[in-house]
């Protein structure tokens, strides 16, 4: 699903899974004078690019249906293809290893940047990709009742995630608990839980091992659930 806010251009795409961390870039992309369209996985992104001129494409790289990889591969055998003009795609994800970095550049990205993302490097990526003079976004308070409502935000869908995970978990499926924890990393990171970002890292890096005992997810778990709580 795709949506769009009509503010002032430059057009800019957010593809991410999370709902937390779209609602937070949005807000900040709107602050710097961008219009802004939202995907909520790869393939609506992916989509949305065949069907709209965008000036920039944020995107996430990891997502459960088509990785960010995928979709910027893709686009650019399109563009490829139909000798379209090039779209400046930026990475956006909560890993910062060489690894990613290096796959994010082979399938076609033109950067990277490191959740949660700074306004000053959004403002330099804007600057550099779409020609623009950024506008300095305005001073927020803490009682904000936008930012309540992303607090509630990232509370529920946290929620709905740790449920998943506990069905996962049930399933013995420990590459989909990988794949959620990945995300509630990214909307924590987002948000600034660094406790929650520790305990997620711990719980992704269980996961990885698939052959981990099940009592150290469990136990991770437990703490991830006290800490969502705690919200």
């Amino acid at each position: 699903m795709t949506t769009i806010s009509s503010t002032p251009q430059p057009l800019i795409l957010v593809v991410d899974d999370s709902a937390t961390s779209r609602v937070v870039i949005e807000k900040q992309l709107k602050k710097l004078g961008c219009s802004v369209a939202t995907a909520n996985d790869g393939a609506s992104g992916l989509e949305a690019i065949s069907k709209i001129e965008f000036d920039l494409v944020l995107l996430d790289c990891q997502m459960p249906d088509m990785s960010g990889y995928d979709v910027a591969m893709q686009v650019r055998k399109r563009e490829r293809e139909e000798e379209s003009a090039h779209t400046p795609i930026i990475a956006i994800s909560a890993e910062t290893d060489a690894a990613h970095m290096q796959m994010c550049m082979d399938s076609g990205m033109d950067g990277v940047l490191s959740k949660p993302l700074p306004v000053d490097e959004l403002k330099k990526i804007l600057s550099l990709w779409c020609d623009v003079e950024v506008v300095a976004p305005p001073a927020t308070t803490s009682n904000d009742a936008k930012g309540i409502d992303l607090q509630s935000l990232f509370r529920s869908t946290s929620q709905e995630d740790f449920n998943t995970m506990q069905t996962l978990l049930a399933q013995a499926d420990f590459m989909g608990i990988g794949r959620m924890a990945h995300r509630m990393k990214g909307a924590a990171l987002t948000m600034g839980a660094s406790q929650i970002v520790e305990t997620l890292v711990r719980i992704e890096a269980i996961a990885v091992r698939k052959t981990a005992p099940v009592s150290e997810l469990n136990a991770e778990l437990a703490i991830l659930n006290q800490q969502l709580h705690a919200i």
